[in-house]
């Protein structure tokens, strides 16, 4: 089911949408592209004080309101109601959002939720995610099997199109969306919220900080398939 202005449409389900108790703000969903820091922003706007684990805000059922999936809870499609939010989120350029995916979800073995795609991609198409694989050449070969997926509506959300997460071209709409690499514009959107100076203290925070090169990963080839998968995103938000 889809939300729109108060009604509820059969034919499109909505991405994913967290917000708080009492501002009317609400986050859509773009992960690998500042979400971190996106609901940190979000909680702290509604509390006043940060939440207490970096990475259990993505799952906790309490800290915010979550509106996912084709169900719909009647109890916080009403709350939404109530509190008619801006709709915000971030996007990143996607070549530095899908080297990012790939080493933290697919080329270390950190997260424990892709063990079973990394055990396929390993055992079923042959890409080398051994400690001792080259880093470009097992990125290159990822970004080739994204590129063979027919339907991008089933790629994970981490590799999925920003575009397609956002819904933009939908019935739905995000009343803001900022580039995560315009800090001017992050800066002068999180203070709207919650004022100057902890704007400046969220944007200098280092919600999973990256310890990585990118450089490692990334080859003339590489880029010019991620322009071809990432096409419409670099047309809608980096053109």
């Amino acid at each position: 089911m889809l939300l729109i202005d108060g009604k509820i449409y059969e034919s499109q389900e909505l991405p994913t949408i967290f917000f708080g108790p009492k501002l009317p703000l609400a986050y859509v969903l773009n992960p690998k592209a500042a979400c971190t820091l996106a609901l940190h922003f979000l909680f702290y706007a509604n509390h006043k004080y940060r939440y207490f684990d970096v990475n259990r805000i993505h799952f906790s059922l309490k800290a915010l309101n979550r509106l996912q999936g084709p169900e719909l809870d009647p109890r916080l499609l009403s709350a939404f109601y109530r509190l008619s939010p801006r709709r915000f989120s971030f996007v990143r350029n996607p070549l530095r959002r899908f080297v990012s995916a790939f080493q933290q979800k697919i080329f270390t073995d950190g997260d424990s939720h892709y063990l079973d795609i990394r055990d396929h991609l390993t055992s079923v198409d042959n890409i080398d995610l051994s400690p001792e694989a080259n880093p470009a050449q097992s990125c290159l070969a990822f970004a080739k099997w994204i590129a063979s997926q027919k339907d991008q509506m089933l790629i994970d959300l981490h590799f999925r199109p920003q575009h397609l997460n956002l819904q933009v071209g939908s019935r739905f709409t995000v009343d803001t969306v900022l580039r995560l690499e315009d800090r001017d514009a992050v800066f002068a959107f999180l203070s709207n919220w919650i004022g100057d100076e902890k704007a400046q203290w969220f944007v200098s925070l280092k919600f999973n900080a990256e310890k990585y090169s990118f450089d490692e990963f990334v080859t003339d080839e590489l880029k010019q398939l991620i322009g071809e998968i990432y096409a419409e995103d670099y047309k809608l938000f980096y053109t």
